[in-house]
């Protein structure tokens, strides 16, 4: 349920980024002059009509139930679920890092750089493999949208975590999603092919494609399936 902290009005904090009907806030949070940890909060926009809010504040209390379980430090935190002073509903989450690894793969590419460096990449793929055992192992859970917007970054790859677990699914003693009424959300350019295929048995390894698709962007500075011009 609902927790009482108080969520600043969204003119009040830094935007980080933006969903389907939510968008990523800064919450810095340090009062007579403790410090306390800054918090990234996910916000249902105020725009949307009366049928949009309730879906969107029944897709957000679902992730903070699936949120609110998991503890890694390579996948983002749980730290409250409440409303804002709008009447909003918001999830409060560790601060993972001030920009998305899309971020600064787009960057980079802006830049005129070339590939990352191989340790930053391997340091990238480590932390987001331990995340993805951790929830599929441990928690039975298969993510379900790996990409790089999904993966925050604090400094100079500080720390690398996972984030929006909004979509994952249950996963069974084989590792696969065996529900037929579930179906994998995901993001079409880093989609597996059994996604894409009738019939295609989704499981654990349906993460591992898009891991491994976040890593090829890191050396192509590229979206993955990007239909480019023949020249």
């Amino acid at each position: 349920g609902a927790v009482s902290v108080t969520i600043p009005a969204s003119p009040f904090m830094q935007k980080l980024g933006f969903g389907t009907g939510v968008s990523v806030y800064l919450m810095k949070r340090s009062p007579q002059g403790l410090s306390h940890s800054p918090w990234a909060v996910k916000k249902i926009n105020s725009g949307c009509s009366q049928s949009q809010r309730s879906l969107f504040q029944r897709r957000l209390r679902e992730e903070a139930q699936k949120l609110r379980k998991l503890q890694h430090p390579n996948i983002v935190g749980y730290r409250a679920l409440t409303e804002a002073p709008d009447g909003s509903l918001c999830l409060a989450m560790e601060f993972g890092g001030e920009k998305s690894l899309n971020d600064l793969i787009e960057e980079r590419r802006e830049q005129g750089l070339g590939a990352f460096p191989a340790p930053t990449i391997l340091h990238v793929a480590l932390s987001m493999a331990r995340g993805l055992q951790y929830l599929h192992t441990e928690q039975r859970l298969l993510h379900g949208d790996i990409k790089s917007p999904n993966v925050v970054v604090r400094g100079a790859f500080d720390s690398v975590k996972i984030c929006d677990v909004g979509v994952s699914l249950p996963l069974d003693e084989n590792l696969a999603v065996s529900d037929p009424n579930l179906r994998y959300v995901g993001t079409e350019p880093w989609k597996p092919p059994e996604a894409l295929e009738p019939g295609g048995i989704i499981s654990d390894r349906s993460d591992i494609f898009p891991l491994g698709l976040t890593l090829w962007e890191m050396l192509a500075l590229s979206i993955p399936h990007l239909i480019l011009p023949e020249s």
